[in-house]
């Protein structure tokens, strides 16, 4: 029989069921999908297709006698399957309608069958209102007969309903009943019957009544639908004025003359490339959103590759000139691709949901949705939620969550880390031999475990958005997450929210500033410059990292190129492989500046003859090597993913016939090919460089103008305390002083009185917003406080209270190690630089452990998959003091002395005094001896 209804993983905390589990778990050449939402349905047809099963999309949605009574009521599970597309874009209708009487969960009532049409089979359910099934809908409604019906069924077929044979599943098969009940918890089913997903024989055996009729109308129901997921048109924006205009029309806004040769050449070549990709349209429905948000808030000059981009700088779309920045337009647009460029903005995050509402409003609430999200099981929460639905001991397993392999996204066996811990790690086996039923937990990592709402992404299309996915009315957010968004071609935008953003237009409304004035401000002021050279890095976009203010502080900066460099610069690849240490060195005058060769050196002439970014890279295999934009596009991507030998030598006999014709030999082009791959591999994308750098230079043009706003801008937009406390340890450093809250001052968040930062009395514990607002209405009007405010201003309690924990506890110590049988000078851990080889002794609080393998699967690939089977492991830790954070290795050879004794034991925020050596050019403390003090 053919399988019609099946729940997955989108069924979310009801079902248990990986997709590809499913669909092996089902016989036959069809299966149908009906979870509760139709949030599973691309990655479906993509199970399917890798199956060779032809998909049946369908959604299970539940039925009350009164959809809009809030009276509690018997609920049906009816489904219904989509024979055709004008049946999908029905069910995806139905969906979105069952979300406007949501009570506990989506829901319609019988009296919603009568508007479905006959391009939808509809599936009664195993316990209808019998009474209130439409008997005009005979010819596409059936009965299901399934585990839990009963022979009264059948009379119901005999007043002209057809049956139809139907698992009810859970779970894809027996074996895995006991993972479904710990996953859904509290939302489990107890039923005597098979909960897994029956085959022919296996139905046959549960429900011996079942007549032949209901058997075949599975292959025949199968048969009728043929439904297709649809691809979505472009957005057509109704525009007075062609793209040309428009970008003549910013260009003499901006003052640039357009007619200049190198402008005109560029503008016409990137119009002529997008008419011809089609993407028009695009661009239209961009500007206009931008140029909104422009008029309501401060948005950001630009995110990733569109800076490249003179058509995006001419629309409003960016403020970076590409030109001026030497920024490549088929960086942003790939020629070999015919899919959308991604256009990312970010606005300010208190704002962002403006653009939002701006976009229902221009194109139709029906067309404009929040893109959805789809959160999975990780490996540390699981592993905590499986322990207490067994009832293990969460001390049992704190030690075991610690010690999780992680892996990141792109690793083959991200979604096993659990397993591999159990498999490879003594702690996980140790606690696999106790308790064996925690291996559930490696079956559930991974598993979808509920949706949301996407924090940027919207959705714009031609058409209703429910024709290609189903909305919830709550939120209007779509059920489709942005990969599979991608697959059926919506239109995807990404407006993110920045917090900085935030902060500098908190800043200019403090200083009566106009938006433009910063913008537009020139990017050579030395005050500006001076805020980095000087440290003061407190609240400076990108800046509060340590790998920045480290390269910073080796290489000062004289321009905004300066900056643009160190964001590229201060990554680990750069920083691991050597190049951001020979750029300091050129940059310094310590080393001579090179060039690979004299047609690299227009290329690479302000980066010091270093490549630093991948738009060097391309520049160079066009000029040098002669390569099409194809190839260059192709080399670029191809360095960034690493792959082999042999496809970069596919690349270099292009290269070596260009090179030839510009009169280069062979050696010598193998010798400018080989330094482009190696740099290639690390290079960054310079177009958001100077992005981002471009923020970081605003924050210090109102750092060094308004220092006092720019502080109370940055506490009021902390993210939580920890983060408040380390701005405030740089405020103090800076020389400003503060207090922690003034009874008579204070307003609702931090503020500048009398040339000082205040704490706002939301900081004071047991002050809340409403109570804040209170109290300076009774200090305006003169009335007395209550005796609660009066007693939690008296003794106010605030996290910023004691910001230097490390002086306090162990100041004593570090001013007389001797004292304390420490012979060895205690040193802050901000002192700790790379380019300072030796020994040090510092007092660190733990922040992160990160338990690593060598047999990873990154690892093994960088030893041909060669394992090592003893001390293969080691332990990343992150210390940090008053002063700043640290990494420490403790190598696979010390781990079983120093290093397993933290991960079992230790926990975030337990002190310890670290002793380790700093190897020559890398900032990261090999530990010696570590001792724990908390």
């Amino acid at each position: 029989m053919i399988n019609l209804k099946l729940r997955t993983e989108y069924s979310f905390r009801m079902a248990y069921g990986p997709m590809e589990k499913v669909i092996d778990a089902s016989e036959g050449n069809a299966i149908g999908i009906c979870d509760s939402g139709t949030w599973g349905h691309v990655s479906f047809r993509d199970a399917c297709k890798q199956a060779n099963k032809k998909p049946i999309y369908g959604v299970e949605i539940a039925f009350v006698d009164d959809a809009r009574s809030r009276e509690k009521q018997t609920y049906n599970y009816m489904s219904f399957l989509a024979k055709n597309n004008a049946g999908l874009k029905e069910i995806y209708e139905l969906v979105t309608r069952s979300t406007d009487n949501f009570y506990y969960m989506p829901r319609l009532d019988y009296s919603d069958l009568f508007d479905i049409s006959e391009n939808v089979i509809i599936l009664s359910g195993t316990n209808p209102n019998w009474g209130m099934l439409p008997a005009t809908h005979k010819e596409n409604l059936y009965i299901e007969i399934g585990p839990m019906s009963t022979k009264k069924t059948l009379e119901i077929c005999e007043k002209g309903f057809k049956p139809v044979s139907v698992s009810d599943n859970f779970y894809p098969k027996p074996t895995d009943k006991k993972v479904y009940e710990v996953l859904v918890g509290r939302n489990r089913q107890a039923r005597t019957k098979p909960m897994y997903i029956l085959n022919e024989w296996q139905f046959k055996s549960v429900v011996k009544w079942v007549p032949e009729e209901a058997i075949a109308n599975t292959y025949a129901i199968a048969e009728q639908c043929n439904a297709e997921l649809p691809s979505a048109q472009m957005v057509c924006y109704r525009s007075s004025k062609t793209l040309k205009s428009l970008c003549e029309d910013g260009a003499a806004n901006l003052k640039i003359n357009i007619k200049k040769s190198d402008y005109k050449k560029r503008l016409k070549r990137e119009l002529d490339l997008i008419r011809d990709k089609e993407f028009e349209d695009y661009f239209f429905v961009i500007a206009d959103m931008v140029n909104y948000a422009r008029e309501h808030m401060l948005v950001g000059p630009a995110r990733g590759s569109a800076a490249g981009s003179l058509v995006c700088y001419l629309l409003g779309i960016t403020n970076v000139d590409p030109i001026k920045h030497n920024l490549l337009f088929e960086r942003f647009i790939d020629v070999t691709r015919a899919d959308l460029p991604d256009i990312d903005i970010d606005f300010q995050d208190d704002r962002r949901e403006m653009v939002f509402e701006y976009l229902r409003n221009k194109y139709g609430a029906e067309k404009v949705a929040h893109l959805g999200t789809v959160s999975r099981y990780k490996a540390k929460s699981t592993i905590g939620e499986v322990a207490k639905e067994l009832g293990i001991p969460q001390w049992e397993v704190n030690d075991l969550k610690g010690a999780i392999i992680e892996r990141s996204g792109g690793d083959s066996r991200a979604a096993f880390c659990i397993l591999d811990t159990f498999n490879e790690l003594d702690i996980g086996k140790n606690i696999l031999e106790k308790y064996p039923q925690i291996k559930i937990a490696a079956d559930m990592e991974y598993h979808a475990r509920h949706s949301g709402v996407h924090a940027a992404g919207i959705i714009v299309t031609e058409e209703p958005v429910h024709n290609y996915c189903s909305v919830s009315s709550y939120g209007g957010s779509a059920q489709i997450d942005k990969y599979d968004a991608e697959k059926l071609n919506l239109l995807k935008i990404d407006a993110l929210g920045l917090r900085t953003l935030s902060i500098l237009q908190d800043v200019l409304d403090q200083v009566g500033w106009e938006r433009n004035k910063l913008v537009d401000y020139p990017l050579d002021d030395k005050k500006a410059f001076a805020i980095l050279n000087d440290e003061r890095y407190a609240g400076i976009f990108q800046f509060e990292g340590y790998a920045l203010q480290s390269v910073t502080r080796q290489m000062k900066v004289h321009t905004f190129e300066d900056i643009a460099a160190i964001t590229a610069l201060a990554r680990p690849g750069p920083l691991n492989s050597g190049g951001t240490t020979e750029y300091i060195k050129r940059h310094t005058g310590a080393a001579a500046t090179e060039y690979l060769h004299p047609l690299t050196q227009e290329i690479t002439e302000v980066t010091n003859g270093v490549v630093v970014y991948q738009e060097q890279v391309m520049q160079i295999g066009r000029q040098v090597g002669k390569l099409s934009w194809e190839d260059v596009s192709q080399l670029r991507k191809a360095m960034s993913k690493s792959l082999g030998q042999e496809f970069f030598d596919r690349y270099f006999q292009k290269f070596k016939t260009g090179a030839k014709e510009n009169g280069i030999e062979e050696s010598e082009a193998r010798y400018i090919w080989d330094h482009i791959n190696t740099m290639g591999s690390w290079a960054f994308n310079r177009s958001h460089a100077v992005s981002y750098g471009l923020l970081s230079y605003w924050c210090c043009i109102l750092k060094s103008k308004f220092p006092l706003e720019f502080a109370a801008a940055c506490l009021r937009n902390v993210k939580d305390d920890s983060q408040g406390i380390k701005l405030l340890r740089e405020v103090v450093k800076e020389g400003m002083t503060y207090k922690p809250y003034d009874k008579f001052r204070s307003l609702e968040n931090w503020s500048v009185q009398d040339n000082e930062l205040v704490g706002g009395l939301i900081g004071i514990k047991g002050i809340g917003p409403k109570m804040a607002d209170d109290i300076i209405k009774r200090r305006s009007e003169a009335e007395s406080l209550t005796p609660r405010q009066e007693k939690l201003l008296d003794n106010g309690d605030t996290p910023y209270d004691d910001i230097f924990e490390c002086e306090r506890r162990w100041g004593h110590i570090k001013k007389d190690p001797a004292s304390h049988n420490i012979t060895s000078k205690i040193i802050d851990i901000i002192d700790l630089d790379g380019d300072s080889p030796g020994m040090f002794v510092f007092f660190g609080k733990l922040v992160e452990k990160n338990l690593r393998d060598m047999n990873e699967v990154v690892n093994l690939a960088k030893r041909g998959g060669r394992r090592v089977d003893k001390n293969n492991l080691w332990l990343n830790i992150t210390f940090e003091d008053d002063t700043a954070p640290i990494i420490c290795t403790v190598d696979r050879f010390k781990y079983q002395r120093m290093g397993k004794p933290i991960v079992e034991e230790a926990r975030d925020g337990d002190w310890f005094l670290v002793k380790g050596e700093i190897k020559k050019g890398f900032r990261k403390i090999y530990v010696d001896k570590v001792r724990k003090l908390t």
